[in-house]
């Protein structure tokens, strides 16, 4: 016997294997919040009622009071009257724009935010944005600009992932391939050296972070994570991967298949692209919702089922 940890703390290059949500609000604290969004005195925040369409500089700041920051890797994915890069730098304009919802959402997640189609279905009716219809969220084409409490409203849908505090439990077992989980309970044994893994032992990636919500490109803040897949692979270069993406139950099962599958080619694409790895190491298939690993029950449950499994063959 020897003595190993059950469960490791994973680190920040590998922050999509263990996240949770975070609700988005308003501190009754905050100093900074721009007095065109609204006034914070005495722990009372007073939104402005007055429809305005804000410059990328303020909307910005209103963001930065809720503590998010757009990082360069995300400037990609927002209009480019929105932001732009210049020596390394993120510049934002002085224009006033009202964007279309679905651009708004493109901001929202380039800030690291998501919004799942629960959530979503909670602006039904309350201010016009998105619909849900059979798990899907569809955003609105037509440019539109909120009064600072609707934009608090839509805000307080989304969520930003935030690294989970994972204790670190040691026990008495035999873990063969040294990744924390001990063999009586790891689902994937054989997982190479260097490779977080889940609660269940497998090197996996949740899908609810990796991508927008039924998208299939994964997004520019998790790039160094598909360096880090990479190094695994060069360090182990008899070794390829299969990459299994898996859904949850909403939705059809044919849609699902199709997502599970679109959404692994997408990470062995992004892989080849990016990190210079050969194809022929990388296969991608899909088993849409058939392979759970909790309930879909649960919104919890659902987020764990959405992901892709890299299964390493040696």
């Amino acid at each position: 016997m020897k003595k190993s940890i059950s469960m490791l703390v994973f680190s920040v290059a590998t922050l999509a294997m263990c996240l949770s949500a975070m609700a988005i609000e308003l501190s009754p604290d905050a100093t900074n919040v721009p007095s065109a969004y609204a006034k914070v005195a005495d722990g009372t925040i007073t939104y402005n009622n007055t429809t305005t369409a804000y410059d990328s500089d303020t909307f910005n700041a209103i963001l930065g009071a809720y503590g998010l920051t757009l990082a360069p890797e995300g400037v990609a994915g927002v209009p480019t009257s929105y932001a732009k890069m210049a020596e390394d730098k993120v510049m934002f304009n002085q224009n006033s724009i009202a964007y279309t919802p679905q651009d708004y959402h493109n901001i929202f997640t380039a800030y690291g935010l998501q919004l799942t189609p629960e959530d979503a279905a909670t602006l039904s009716g309350v201010v016009t944005y998105c619909t849900v219809s059979d798990g899907k969220i569809t955003f609105g084409n037509i440019s539109t600009a909120y009064d600072s409490k609707e934009l608090s409203t839509i805000l307080a849908a989304y969520s930003l992932p935030v690294m989970e505090t994972v204790a670190v439990v040691e026990t008495d077992c035999v873990d063969s391939d040294g990744d924390g989980v001990c063999d009586d309970v790891d689902v994937c044994p054989g997982t190479p050296k260097g490779v977080q893994v889940d609660e269940r032992g497998c090197w996996s990636l949740e899908q609810t972070y990796l991508f927008d919500f039924d998208k299939s490109v994964v997004k520019p803040v998790f790039y160094p994570m598909l360096d880090e897949i990479a190094k695994i692979l060069k360090d182990n270069p008899k070794m390829t991967i299969e990459l299994e993406g898996h859904t949850c139950s909403i939705g059809t099962e044919k849609y699902n298949q199709g997502l599970s599958e679109r959404r692994a080619n997408a990470i062995k694409k992004a892989l080849i692209e990016r990190t210079m790895i050969e194809a022929d190491r990388l296969k991608a298939v899909g088993y849409g919702e058939s392979k759970p690993i909790m309930t879909n029950k649960t919104k919890e449950g659902r987020a764990k089922n959405r992901r892709v499994d890299l299964k390493p063959v040696w």
